[in-house]
Parts: C-alpha cells; sequence; structure tokens
C-alpha cells in the first residue's frame, strides 16, 4: 500500500495539490521598538526565537489563480478557488504536528508525532482522499467499494501510521523548514531580502517589513528581542506563497487519539476488503 502519509508531506507547502487559504489569523502582542533595525542586525534574533518558540500556527496562502491555471488537473476540477486553506499547529516544540487541510473540496486532519515515527488521521478522510484520487482519474470509487457501509463501519475511528522514515519526519522539523526557505543561518537569512525594513501596522500589530526580489517579503514582529515571524512571502516552483504566522507559545495542542479509537494500516486494509466489490 502507498504510505498514507504522503498524501499530507510537507503541510503549508505547496506540495501537488497544492495549499490555499481563507484568511489571515491576527497576533495579538504588540512591538516595542519603533524604527526597524539592519536585517543583518536582526536576523540572528529572529531565527533563535523561531527555534526556540515552544509553539506557533502556520496559515498558508498559495496563488490558486496562477496554481489551476497552470495545472491541467486542477483546471479540470469544479472547486472555489478561494475555499482552500491548510493551518498547522506546531506545538511541543514541534515535536507534536497538528494539520487542519481544506484542499480541492477534500478536508482532512493528520496528527504527527515526530519522536514517535507516527501520524494520526481520520479513517473518514481516508476514504474521501481515496474518493477524489479516483474522481481525478475519471473513475467513481462506488463502482467497486461500498462506500457507505465501510464508513458506518468504520466510525471515527482514526488510522494510526507507524514507522514513518526518518527522512519523512524531518521535513516537519523546524530546523528543516527554515532550511528549505534557505534560512540555514542568520546569513543567509537576511541576503534574501532588503537590509532596510519599513515600520508598518498590519492587523492591529505593530510589524518591520523587509522586501525581497518579486514580490518576496519578510514581515517579523516589532520587537527586537523575540521578532517572530508574522508573514513570509516567497515562490516554491514558479508559484507564490504567503505563510501567516501566530499564536506564539500559544498554539493550541491536539491529544493523541486513544488506542480504542486507533486501527492499524492491516486493519484498514483488512475492513476495507470486505466492503470492495469484485
Amino acid at each position: 500500500m502507498t504510505p498514507l502519509y504522503s498524501f499530507a508531506r510537507r503541510p503549508g507547502r505547496t506540495a501537488a495539490l497544492g495549499i490555499g487559504t481563507a484568511g489571515l489569523l491576527v497576533l495579538t502582542s504588540c512591538g516595542d521598538d519603533d524604527e526597524p533595525p539592519p536585517l543583518d542586525e536582526l536576523a540572528e534574533n529572529i531565527l533563535e526565537s523561531v527555534q526556540e518558540a515552544d509553539s506557533f500556527t502556520v496559515l498558508s496562502d498559495g496563488d490558486w489563480d496562477a496554481a489551476f491555471a497552470s495545472d491541467p488537473m486542477l483546471d479540470d476540477m469544479d472547486v472555489d478557488e478561494d475555499d482552500q486553506e491548510v493551518l498547522v499547529h506546531f506545538t511541543e516544540g514541534g515535536d507534536r504536528v497538528f494539520m487542519q487541510a481544506h484542499v480541492l473540496d477534500v478536508e482532512w486532519d493528520m496528527l504527527f508525532l515526530r519522536p514517535e515515527a507516527t501520524a494520526y488521521m481520520p479513517v473518514s478522510a481516508f476514504v474521501d482522499l481515496m474518493e477524489f484520487g479516483a474522481e481525478a482519474e475519471g473513475d467513481d470509487i462506488s463502482s467497486f467499494i461500498d462506500v457507505d457501509g465501510f464508513r458506518e463501519e468504520a466510525g471515527d475511528r482514526w488510522l494510526i501510521i507507524e514507522d514513518i522514515p526518518a527522512s519523512d519526519m524531518e521535513e516537519l522539523e523546524i530546523e528543516g523548514l527554515l532550511s528549505e526557505y534557505g534560512f540555514d543561518d542568520a546569513s543567509s537569512l537576511a541576503e534574501q531580502f532588503s537590509n532596510e525594513g519599513e515600520l508598518q501596522e498590519r492587523d492591529g500589530t505593530e510589524v518591520w517589513v523587509y522586501d525581497g526580489e518579486d514580490e518576496a517579503e519578510l514581515v517579523v514582529l516589532a520587537d527586537s528581542e523575540e521578532p517572530y515571524f508574522v508573514e513570509l512571502t516567497y515562490y516554491d516552483d514558479d508559484l507564490l506563497v504567503t505563510e501567516h504566522y501566530s499564536n506564539w507559545n500559544e498554539a493550541p495542542e491536539t491529544e493523541e487519539p486513544s488506542q480504542d479509537d486507533a486501527m492499524t494500516e492491516q486493519e484498514l486494509e483488512e475492513l476495507l476488503m470486505n466492503y470492495i466489490d469484485f
């Protein structure tokens, strides 16, 4: 069986299905500085603040007009380009990652536990993704699976996905995310944006804005001690993406499902076989 977690790798990024969003979360804290310091002096504090945060939330906003226009499969989908969202909560220093995705009219959750190399997703979401995959191939899943019967027996249980390769779990590390942006160190961050920033107010929060090339933008809280990310706009595979950050050290934590509510991939396959029409 193809690893089920592959549907949701690289949360908050533009993966195979792309990423969209419906809005912007608001930071409620206020900055304590006025004039933006030079970025080459602030960059190290930015990275340290992000790396040392206990938790935060990321909401990703992709340029869906461009994504739908460039991908024939997406162009054929009858979906609202403005109604796409991936929200990711990083908690416990990034060891627990909860993703809530609404992409291409499919909604699903994923809970990743990095130290255990384990993930959970609702079985109902797995069925939704199966239906979407079949539809994308021009098939009707109900022609070979009793979907309603399978859903009823599966109920509200969660699929537990174990022994996820370390290379995949590394993609969820905070350091890994920073590296994917090209922020391996303070110098590599600073060189991607203008050294001179601008003080702005966005959604009631004072921020420092540092412009990059081709609409790239780094927006951080106007606080020289804790200049957390507020927004980050960059290109990923020629698709312009904006990531909105909030809930620094206050992100909601999702509890791990009980073992009574979880089933293994083997148990799922065995259950699914009971509802396949040969």
